[in-house]
Formats: C-alpha cells, sequence, structure tokens
C-alpha cells in the first residue's frame, strides 16, 4: 500500500475553460428567444451546412456531443455486437461507453511505447 501524503493542488487546473469571446451570447439568447434551445434548428443547419462545404462533403452531421460522434462513427463503421473495440487506456469513460451501450467489447491499449 502507498503511504505517501497527496497534496491537493491549491488552484484548479481547468481542462477546458468556458469562454465567449464573440457571438456566442447573442446566439444563446437568439436560440431560447425562437423557442429553439435544442440540437436542431436553424443555427444547427447553417453549421452543417458550413462545415460540409468546408470539408468538401455532402453532408454534415452536428451532434449533442463526442460521445455521441463516436457512437456514430461506430455505427457507420460496421462495428457490431461482439466486436472487440480498441481503446486508449488513457481516456474518460464516455470515450469507452458507445463501445459498451453496442454490446462491444472493450480491449484497453497502452499509450505508453516503453510497454510495447
Amino acid at each position: 500500500m502507498n503511504t505517501r501524503e497527496f497534496t491537493p493542488f491549491e488552484n484548479k487546473i481547468w481542462l477546458s475553460t468556458p469562454t465567449m469571446h464573440g457571438d456566442e451570447l447573442k446566439y444563446m439568447t437568439e436560440a431560447y428567444e425562437t423557442n429553439w434551445m435544442s440540437t436542431v434548428g436553424e443555427n444547427i443547419n447553417e453549421v452543417e451546412k458550413l462545415t460540409a462545404e468546408k470539408t468538401g462533403c455532402r453532408y454534415a452531421v452536428a451532434l449533442s456531443s463526442g460521445t455521441a460522434a463516436l457512437h456514430l462513427a461506430m455505427k457507420v463503421a460496421g462495428v457490431e455486437r461482439g466486436d472487440v473495440v480498441l481503446c486508449s487506456d488513457m481516456t474518460f469513460a464516455a470515450t469507452v461507453n458507445p463501445v459498451v451501450y453496442e454490446e462491444e467489447v472493450p480491449v484497453f491499449i497502452d499509450t505508453e511505447p516503453s510497454f510495447f
């Protein structure tokens, strides 16, 4: 058993900080006032259109989270129940959740080359 004592950080170290520097508040207010606080609506349609144009794709789909994006990617890739899915061992649970949702088998692989 490790008996070392750990000292908590005096200041928080943010993984990502919420920021507003442009028209974000304007768009949030517009979505609220038009009753489109949702994953659908005019603003989302425009983001999807611009993304498709920028990437040269016919279509783009905006999703509610990275987890939803990984879930969709696995569906599109044809991963099926019982398939083995290699997952980084240095990750958040949310990145493995789609594997579990679809009853696939997560296999964690090491991220450190010294262990290969």
